[in-house]
């Protein structure tokens, strides 16, 4: 029994820990889409929140949830939110040349970053794309959905609503 309740607690404290740890938006390298090195410590965006999109060149569900934000909700969510989408590509290196294309031919105002090394998809658990986050004003993810489906815009804005006052 004296075993027993020290052991609890150092495993209390461990599974606090790593919960923490992925409660906050991992500090990893991407690329921009000219090919140099960020971090992710360098997305910020003042105290607002961001709205995260992993997305890659082969997935249309996530081309066409991307379009549709950008078209029909973006400067409404900047304006209200002072929201900021970033874009994020997990395409691997083989098709890194094509993202700038795309995201230039679809004309989508928000910043674009690639992860071809997979260090992002890892360190955020995505298994494929599209896959969401809304990250907070303190860097915390506060969301995460691994879809993209027409009116799921309308559950972004509700959670975007909900950590306006945070």
């Amino acid at each position: 029994m004296k075993i027993i309740f020290p052991l609890i607690s150092l495993l209390f404290l461990v599974v606090t820990a790593f919960a923490q740890q992925l409660a906050s938006l991992p500090a990893v390298q991407l690329q921009t889409i000219t090919g140099e090195s960020v971090s992710t410590n360098e997305i910020t965006n003042d105290g607002s929140p961001i709205l995260i999109i992993v997305w890659a060149t082969w997935c249309h569900h996530a081309t066409d949830g991307m379009t549709s934000i950008n078209d029909e909700f973006l400067d409404d969510w900047i304006e209200k939110y002072n929201l900021k989408v970033v874009g994020i590509s997990v395409d691997d290196a083989r098709n890194t040349v094509k993202v700038g294309p795309i995201v230039n031919g679809n004309g989508w105002d928000f910043e674009h970053f690639m992860d071809p090394n997979g260090d992002f998809k890892r360190a955020m658990g995505v298994n494929a794309p599209p896959h969401l986050f809304i990250i907070n004003g303190k860097r915390e993810v506060v969301w995460s959905f691994n879809s993209f489906n027409p009116g799921d815009e309308t559950e972004i804005e509700k959670i975007l609503e909900s950590i306006k006052t945070e």
